[in-house]
């Protein structure tokens, strides 16, 4: 399959390295020059489960992807906040058959590319998968995974192709599972992310560290109980004690992680996908009458967390 993968990040990363390894024919498209210029000097790099590993890919600016090129998929792993730029600028080489697979953390992205795209060729998912990115020209590739994803309009030809997707993902190792509505999956998720992503940046601490604390068990109940009433509101009906298990059972799994949240702001001093995680639930609470106080307080502290350190 021949293979975009728009966004070079930690994850993107992953994604693009394993596909290659797998026979691909992979891409890597960023927007970030320091780590434009590291892919074409060097291509990907990383410690893939304690072995460093370095394989070659045509690479490309966001601003300079060529019009001529054909692609099977464009798989987009860029922060939340960059999508809509990203889809923009990877329009010309989309063909009239390229599918669209976003994986990333957030809620709401297929809304995004349906602006651009037909919805018959939009794919939704999430990955389980943990990175990060050491240097803008290595990434640290550890701990196991999975990834979900599916189709968002139903029927065929999309079904087949989200099998097809299945299929290529397997072969390269990333242990996807074929979803049933993967609203509920990018939902249920997202619980993952406004939990442990918000609250290890808020408290500056890992899975395990947040997990001992007096209080860890109540935020995440309120958290996830706040998603799920709004997630109701848009027909993705959340098992509460379910997602709750689900939550706390990183912190076996995972728990030395600090989450991709952490990284950007409290080791690398950037701007955060807030308003993707918790934040989605503030707003939309507040658009259908639904309370929310500790998303809208989670996302009012992050983003004054961020201005405070002047972060960018």
């Amino acid at each position: 399959m021949k293979v975009a993968v728009a966004g070079v990040g930690a994850m993107g990363t992953r994604f693009a390295l394993k596909l290659k390894q797998a026979g691909n024919n992979v891409t890597v498209v960023d927007g970030w020059q320091e780590r434009v210029a590291s892919l074409k000097k060097d291509g990907l790099r990383a410690n893939l489960d304690g072995q460093e590993v370095t394989v070659k890919v045509p690479a490309y600016g966001q601003w300079e992807v060529p019009r001529d090129h054909h692609f099977d998929l464009v798989l987009f792993f860029t922060k939340s906040m960059q999508l809509e730029q990203m889809v923009r600028d990877m329009l010309p080489a989309f063909d009239d058959d390229t599918l669209a697979l976003c994986l990333m953390n957030g809620i709401g992205h297929e809304k995004t590319l349906e602006k651009y795209l037909p919805k018959e060729r939009v794919f939704l998912g999430n990955t389980m998968w943990t990175a990060q990115m050491t240097r803008p020209d290595h990434v640290l590739l550890e701990d196991d995974g999975t990834c979900e994803l599916s189709n968002v309009e139903p029927g065929e030809p999309q079904r087949s192709q989200a099998k097809e997707l299945v299929k290529v993902f397997k072969a390269a190792g990333l242990k996807p599972r074929l979803l049933d509505d993967p609203r509920y999956s990018v939902f249920r998720k997202g619980c993952v992310n406004g939990t442990l992503n918000t609250l290890c940046t808020l408290f500056e601490c890992n899975l395990t560290e947040y997990s001992k604390t007096s209080h860890a068990h109540e935020m995440v109940v309120k958290i996830v109980k706040e998603f799920a009433a709004v997630g109701a509101k848009e027909g993705v009906n959340l098992d509460v004690a379910e997602v709750v298990d689900h939550v706390e059972a990183s912190y076996d799994v995972i728990g030395a992680h600090y989450p991709s949240m952490y990284q950007d702001l409290v080791k690398n001093n950037r701007r955060t996908e807030i308003d993707y995680m918790n934040g989605y639930v503030s707003t939309h609470g507040k658009k259908y009458g639904v309370a929310t106080p500790y998303c809208d307080l989670l996302t009012a502290e992050v983003h004054t967390k961020e201005d405070l350190q002047g972060a960018q």
